[in-house]
């Protein structure tokens, strides 16, 4: 259906007419006081005569009625002042009732892709009711690319290949942060470790307007946690990355637009929270357009100061009798501050070019202490060996990233070529100290010994990409590109074990990489059909460097073609259905290649493998969206396989029966089915239900190592998230939310479920320029037990965490400024790294819970 002009419809809300017995079934879950609130009889207006006004929109082409077009009521001499906004029934029908004095008035009436109708009419004393009949809309001559909600501020939309939630548009946003908002995107859940997934995955990427963030990847929970919502504009769940995206991300893309009113003056947000369980911070946010100069620039300071949380741990050696059955019991914590900012510059050269200009940087030091008791026992539990362990590890991380973008428009609309360069660079050093106190009986030599190990480890990263978009004939356009990536990190360790310097070839370690890439992709959009096609080379050369033994230098190369493809069906302008097929690769970062030995914990080891090949996935999906005036829907059928999955495994050396090991191998064959569902549900004026979830299923295999023998698993998972949202008198907002998270199956073996709430109430003041919220999270329980079991043939282990899950948090935001134009200007494209394995397994603060693959 071929469209001129695409609009946002906008809907006054109808009131609601108190149905209580269908209201307390939504309400079931809520406190008291909340239904007491929503049971209030609404004040009824005064019984005057009146008109009303039928009719029907109809589709000129179809001859179909126009379903959820908006008309608007107004007197014909002043048609900016409505009387009556109401909306079409699913069959076009209409009916307004309202006050009025006979005379000459108009109905307006709009809807998305239509041509605006106006139909006149006149109302007398001795007519009461008046019939308009069937009222024509006619198609506008541009392509409608895009599923809107349809709604008087919509929070989703759908295109051909992405899914975007308006946090701007979402109430809450005003005292909440981005983490929080998170649990409420279609396709992305959070657990109540603060664990991101989307589609049930960790393997994803997340963008930072349109960019790789470092900042985020490096330690996802923590700065979205920090990051004000207020300060996003939308998030975008893009779930099947065409050819001009790195073919990097196997579960897809999530992308932050943050807010961009840099406009003529300035606005500028300052706020501050504190939690009881340790976590305070402060941030400030500026925006500032003056001429065809605009900047907005974002800092949040944080400091964690965790409780003790304790742990229990119990392994069993099956094929050793003397050192048979471990356990370890104790506690830790972390602390520490990190800090983030942003600054985006913008210079209009004139209306064909522009230059940007973005400067990220993150950094931190986050120190975890943990104290151990450990008792080691034989096949009948007699005492074998025990001794106390007292560990303090430091972790300095960070990135600082530079990107330089210069657009080139010309006078054919959309038409762009850009140019971007970018340099990365990220530090990630960490330090450990390992004292054991109290030995008793055969403790092994390796344990009896103080340890401090010093890793200094960094990347430094340069890219050049060149980017060009071309519309072609009408409703189709043309991108295509190159980039190159010169990628180089190093690793060097030195071990001190009871004052000896301890060598080892893997202690000074360097990795280069190069990499190559072309893309080309096709949009075509016909009638009701888009379709995107496209395809992408990348080659990739891999230099592997050791100082103290060059005898194990290697040089690796190999390239991967990766297609994609994506075809939408729009049913009609609310409703969508879209399929999609790609490829996608995962490369090992730093962290799977680094052979680095954490000992932190010397029973329980973990270190990379240098050895490791990309892994390669195919992804099938199938999604329905449907978006009403009360109801949005989006549903998600998706299916994932691989046969070289980079998989993590553990395992016990019969030369060393007491110390679990850890490390990487491309051993993966995995197959994962998975439906998604969101609903948001506007019941009635001021409420509002969010339900978001999925249910999965997952066949995992590996092949055989030098120290496993072949593994498997399978099974189902779901889980589940809830969020109500209540407007109470006087502008109190209140909001409680929950979710349940099944026990999820993992390669070597299961964890327990996760289960959180959470109650908050806000409101404003200052005329709205200062907001204040109060959150309670899981006031039901003090401290939640989790527990995870890993098996093999030769040994089975039971870890056990006791968090504490109560929590208070106060937080506190102020809005000031003057604002007078529009936007300022920034580049449509860039440079965008997602093509390393940087999942957020592996890319966490040291001692902040980390996402399980």
């Amino acid at each position: 259906m071929l469209y001129k002009k695409r609009q946002y419809i906008h809907y006054q809300e109808l009131n609601y007419n108190g149905n209580m017995r269908s209201l307390c079934f939504i309400l079931f879950l809520l406190i008291s006081v909340l239904s007491n609130v929503a049971q209030t009889p609404q004040r009824r207006t005064d019984q005057l005569t009146g008109y009303t006004v039928k009719g029907t929109v109809i589709d000129s082409i179809s001859g179909q009625g126009v379903q959820y077009a908006t008309l608007s009521i107004a007197a014909a001499r002043s048609p900016q002042n409505p009387l009556k906004v109401v909306v079409s029934d699913n069959n076009g029908n209409f009916t307004a009732s309202f006050n009025a004095s006979p005379g000459n008035y108009a109905i307006a009436i709009q809807f998305v892709g239509m041509k605006p109708a106006v139909k006149r009419f006149s109302l007398t004393s001795n007519q009461k009711q008046v019939s308009l009949g069937s009222i024509f809309m006619t198609e506008t001559s541009a392509l409608l690319n895009e599923v809107v909600v349809v709604a008087q501020k919509p929070l989703v939309k759908v295109e051909i290949d992405k899914l975007t939630y308006s946090i701007e548009n979402d109430p809450e946003a005003k005292t909440s942060n981005t983490l929080e908002m998170f649990r409420k995107i279609p396709m992305i859940t959070v657990d109540n470790e603060d664990n991101i997934q989307l589609k049930g995955s960790s393997d994803f990427k997340i963008y930072l307007n349109g960019k790789p963030s470092n900042m985020i990847s490096n330690n996802p929970s923590d700065v979205l946690k920090s990051m004000p919502a207020n300060s996003i504009k939308s998030v975008e769940v893009i779930t099947d990355p065409g050819a001009k995206y790195d073919a990097e991300g196997v579960g897809g893309i999530i992308n932050i637009i943050t807010v961009k009113s840099g406009i003529e003056g300035y606005t500028a947000t300052i706020r501050s929270n504190a939690s009881t369980q340790g976590r305070m911070g402060g941030g400030a946010y500026l925006s500032l357009k003056m001429g065809k100069f605009g900047i907005t620039a974002n800092y949040n300071y944080n400091h964690i100061n965790t409780p003790y949380n304790d742990s229990y741990l119990e392994r069993t050696n099956q094929v050793n009798n003397i050192e048979k059955y471990m356990t370890q019991n104790g506690r830790s914590k972390n602390k520490g501050p990190f800090q983030f900012g942003t600054i985006e510059a913008s210079y209009e050269i004139d209306t064909l070019n522009l230059v940007s200009l973005s400067v990220e940087r993150f950094n931190g030091n986050m120190t975890g202490i943990s104290d151990y008791m450990v008792e080691m026992k034989g096949a009948e539990y007699n005492p074998y060996y025990s001794y106390d362990r007292y560990s303090k590890s430091t972790r300095t991380f960070g990135s600082t990233d530079i990107n330089v973008d210069y657009q080139r428009s010309t006078h054919r609309k959309d038409e762009l070529l850009t140019v971007s360069y970018k340099f990365d660079n990220n530090p990630n050093d960490s330090k450990s100290n390992t004292l054991l106190k109290n030995l008793s009986g055969a403790v092994p030599l390796f344990l009896a010994r103080t340890q401090n190990n010093v890793n200094k480890a960094s990347t430094n990263e340069h890219t050049m990409q060149l980017d060009y978009t071309r519309p072609t004939w009408q409703g189709q356009k043309l991108e295509a590109g190159l980039k190159f990536i010169l990628r180089k990190s190093n690793s060097e360790t030195e071990r001190w074990q009871n004052d000896t310097l301890v060598i080892d070839p893997s202690y000074d370690f360097k990795h280069t990489q190069e990499i190559y890439s072309a893309y080309i992709s096709y949009d075509i959009k016909i009638k009701k059909f888009g379709i995107k096609a496209g395809v992408r080379e990348e080659s990739t050369t891999q230099k592997v460097k050791y100082v103290l033994s060059p005898d194990m230098n290697f040089h690796v190369s190999y390239s991967n073609l990766v297609p994609s493809a994506t075809v939408s069906y729009m049913k009609n302008p609310s409703e969508q259905i879209r399929f999609g097929y790609s490829m996608r690769i995962r490369r090992p970062g730093i962290r799977n290649l680094n052979p680095y030995i954490n000992d932190t914990d010397p029973e329980n080891i973990s270190y990379g493998n240098p050895k490791l090949n990309p892994e390669k996935s195919h992804n099938l999906n199938l999604n329905y969206s449907r978006f009403t005036p009360k109801l949005n829907i989006n549903l998600g059928l998706s299916y994932r396989f691989e046969n070289n999955g980079i998989e993590s495994y553990t395992f016990i050396d019969p030369q060393k029966p007491n110390v679990s090991q850890t490390t990487y191998d491309n051993i993966g064959h995995s197959q994962q089915t998975s439906f998604n569902l969101y609903g948001n549900w506007n019941a009635f004026k001021n409420f509002n239900l969010i339900i978001n979830g999925g249910a999965f299923y997952v066949n995992m295999k590996s092949d055989a190592t030098s120290s496993t023998d072949k593994l498997s698993n399978n099974g189902f998972f779901y889980n589940c998230y809830t969020g109500l949202q209540y407007t109470l008198p006087k502008n109190f907002r209140l909001n409680i939310n929950g979710g349940y998270f099944a026990p999820r199956v993992s390669l070597q073996g299961k964890t327990t479920a996760f289960y959180f709430t959470s109650f908050s109430v806000s409101k404003d003041f200052l005329n709205k320029k200062l907001s204040v919220s109060l959150t309670c999270s899981d006031p039901f329980w003090k401290t939640k037990e989790y527990t995870s079991r890993t098996n093999d043939r030769s040994f089975t282990m039971k870890n056990v965490n006791y968090i504490n899950a109560r929590d208070f948090r106060i937080s506190l935001s102020y809005r000031f400024g003057t604002l007078k134009t529009s936007a300022a200007k920034k580049a449509k494209k860039g440079i965008t790294n997602d093509d390393l394995n940087n999942n957020n397994e592996e890319n966490q603060v040291e001692g902040v819970n980390t996402n399980n693959r």
